[in-house]
């Protein structure tokens, strides 16, 4: 028998590398790494929302723009002016910047701008300590682009007294794909080399260290591979899917391999075959809750949360075919360590442990009901500012060009409530009120519209000698740069406002803001027709990231119930599971609702993915209850499974906790809270499994004993 089964062994292994190189050579020949990220990444294309911004670019064509804030001791010196042409002039020479408007190109210089009503707002900074320029850039601008600018400005920029600072949608863009790049290029690699590390702690063995990382790394390959396949590119959250389905493969792995230790009796291959045979449908359901939690984002209308629904669920076949079809090979190499069954069931029957266990249990209890009060703080509609470190150079941009005029764009197109001609006199009385009236809104920084130009254009000297429908007309044509088009549309009974709004200051929700704007609208005379712009966009979102974790949360709760009776097949520890799992998701949300931790788009998901990987303790424990004969033969199953699945539950528990814990070292904020709210979910599920799920079993089940 022992020289069948050498060559069986090797032929098993051969056979699994030969899968492994097929689908690494599969991955580097047809996958494609680098993040795909658009100004409109947070929406699906058939948003709402995202319709009606682009139904305001094509009645007021514009491209995006960046804003260059130029900070300096006195903005008024020669000096500071004649430093702001060059620079004007060396940014205008750049690839794929369409139109440059700064104090140098627009009105006469600095003084004249300050005094003038259209290009103050546009151009100056509310404390006249910057200008700024705005640098339009077309939509199939170059990759360097970015770069670019950042060198030109690098070249001027001299401390206090001309400090340059970038902002606007396209920078920001760029600055979160480069965040992708170096998590998926940094924190990647040194999340292997921990869990390499940590495998070789806890088992003590370098071929199951090696054999539960090739199994990651392939189901991460696989992975990649069919979604690139499928057409669905690397995006703002897929980025972190690499990750999530390694830590899905060393979940599974640590239960088999518990599982594998327990016999000793057994040949090598025999107790691997009971191993598997023991851990597969616990696995086999646990990659359905984590599927569950993954599909609970499919019909989101933000596009990350979709795209992280549709990778985690081909993530989780993935993660579960690699490890029943690699890793078990590796056990076959492999050195078993007996365990001291009778001296851990021994230790699991004394009173104190029982004591503490049970008290530990309680004491879960009561942070998930401290935890409620959390839910009702909950920042789920934060400002872009927190997406970025505040220590960077793009967060200290941001929140300058806010300070000093808005950093969030927000577009109203709105008509007069009769349907009127908005090119009389009329109208420009009107259109100058509304103007104003939303200036005198606190959350509102700047307002640009077309009664501003032309204020401006009325200060010429012989403007009186004009109607208002003849200097819109000369507005209009092409030696005047069409300006009058950007503002009102073809029968001139629409205008747009565009407004910059303050993101620093706010302390309410962007739809509160644009439904307070829109009341004011109203009141001038007006009615809004269209709204659009990132802060439109990023109220919407927040709706949708609310939504999501309403609904995701109660639907999988649900599922997971139905999953909890097939497993258990006892409506009490169903019962009894259904309560411990939901206590997951309750203390997670609620400890970022105290301690004020935003809940954006990235982070989120985080909920999901945390509940469908977390409960895999309670399925493991719950069959295990099973086998061993619970509730019939009460307490002394609840040992024996305890037993059984303690080290497993404990170890993949402190896996999933780590593996997400690497997500600290992340240049990007928000995957650094997705990874804390996964690792506190991790803990706290795995402490509630051992202690609290048990005390709810008994407390349920006592009537059905049988000691």
């Amino acid at each position: 028998m022992s020289s069948f089964f050498k060559p069986l062994k090797v032929r098993l292994m051969a056979t699994c590398v030969l899968g492994m190189i097929l689908i690494t050579v599969l991955f580097l020949r047809f996958v494609d790494l680098r993040p795909e990220v658009s100004p409109d990444f947070f929406f699906s294309s058939n948003d709402p929302e995202l319709a009606q911004s682009a139904a305001i670019h094509d009645l007021f064509p514009s491209d995006e723009f960046l804003i260059i804030s130029v900070a300096g001791r006195d903005i008024f010196s020669p000096r500071y002016y004649a430093r702001l042409i060059n620079l004007s002039e060396d940014l205008a020479k750049i690839h794929g910047i369409t139109r440059l408007i700064s104090v140098a190109t627009g009105p006469e210089d600095v003084k004249a701008a300050s005094e003038s009503p259209f290009w103050r707002p546009l151009l100056i900074g509310e404390d006249n300590s910057a200008t700024l320029i705005i640098a339009f850039v077309g939509t199939n601008s170059p990759n360097g682009l970015i770069g670019e600018i950042e060198a030109a400005s690098a070249l001027f920029n001299d401390g206090d007294a001309f400090h340059i600072r970038l902002s606007g949608m396209p920078y920001i863009v760029e600055q979160i794909r480069r965040s992708l790049i170096y998590d998926l290029q940094v924190f990647s690699t040194a999340s292997l080399v921990i869990f390499v590390f940590i495998l070789l702690i806890v088992f003590r063995s370098p071929v199951i260290a090696l054999g539960g990382c090739v199994s990651g790394i392939t189901a991460i390959f696989l992975t990649l591979l069919i979604l690139q396949l499928l057409g669905q590119s690397i995006g703002i959250l897929t980025a972190n899917l690499a990750i999530i389905v390694f830590v899905l493969v060393q979940s599974q792995a640590i239960y088999l391999t518990a599982n594998w230790r327990q016999v000793s009796d057994l040949g090598e291959l025999d107790a691997v075959r009971y191993a598997v045979s023991q851990t597969f449908r616990a696995s086999f359901w646990c990659m359905v809750t984590t599927l569950l939690g993954f599909a609970a984002l499919l019909n989101v209308a933000a596009e990350p949360l979709s795209q992280l629904g549709a990778g985690g669920i081909v993530g989780s076949f993935a993660a579960l075919l690699c490890c029943y079809l690699i890793y078990p090979a590796f056990l076959l190499f492999a050195v078993r360590r007996s365990t001291e069954k009778h001296a851990a069931s021994d230790i699991a029957n004394r009173k104190p442990i029982v004591v503490i266990r049970y008290g530990i249990g309680a004491c879960l209890i009561l942070i998930a009901v401290a935890s409620v009060p959390g839910l009702f703080r909950l920042n789920t509609d934060p400002s872009l500012l927190n997406y970025f470190e505040k220590d960077s150079d793009l967060f200290e941009g941001l929140a300058f060009v806010d300070r000093n005029g808005g950093s969030s764009p927000l577009k109203l197109v709105v008509r007069l409530k009769d349907g009127g001609r908005l090119d009389t006199e009329a109208g420009y009385e009107a259109m100058w009120n509304l103007h104003n009236d939303l200036l005198a809104e606190k959350n509102v920084g700047t307002v640009i519209s077309l009664p501003a130009l032309l204020a401006e254009a009325n200060s010429h000297p012989l403007a009186f000698l004009l109607p208002w429908r003849e200097i819109v007309s000369l507005l209009s044509l092409g030696i005047n740069d069409n300006v009058a088009d950007n503002f009102l549309n073809d029968d001139r009974n629409q205008t747009l406002y565009l407004l910059r709004m303050k993101e620093t200051s706010r302390n309410e929700s962007r739809n509160t803001v644009t439904q307070r704007l829109q009341e004011i609208v109203a009141a001038a005379g007006f009615e809004s027709a269209l709204t659009g712009g990132v802060y439109a966009l990023q109220g919407r979102l927040s709706d949708l990231v609310t939504r999501s974790l309403i609904t995701g949360t109660s639907m999988l709760l649900l599922l997971f119930g139905l999953i909890a009776w097939i497993v258990s097949r006892s409506w009490q520890v169903a019962l009894a599971m259904i309560l411990t799992a939901a206590l997951i998701p309750l203390t997670v949300l609620g400890s970022a609702g105290w301690f004020n931790v935003p809940v954006d788009v990235i982070s989120a998901p985080a909920v999901s993915v945390c509940f469908g990987i977390a409960v895999d303790a309670l399925i493991h424990l719950a069959l295990a209850l099973r086998r061993d004969g619970f509730p019939g033969k009460g307490a002394a199953a609840i040992t024996r499974a305890l037993q059984e699945q303690s080290v497993g539950i404990v170890t993949s528990s402190g896996i999933i906790a780590i593996g997400f814990l690497i997500f600290s070292i992340s240049a990007f904020p928000p995957t650094v809270r997705f990874g804390g709210e996964i690792v506190l979910g991790a803990l706290f599920a795995g402490a509630a499994t051992l202690t609290l799920f048990p005390l709810l079993a008994r407390f349920l089940t006592r009537g059905t004993r049988v000691e």
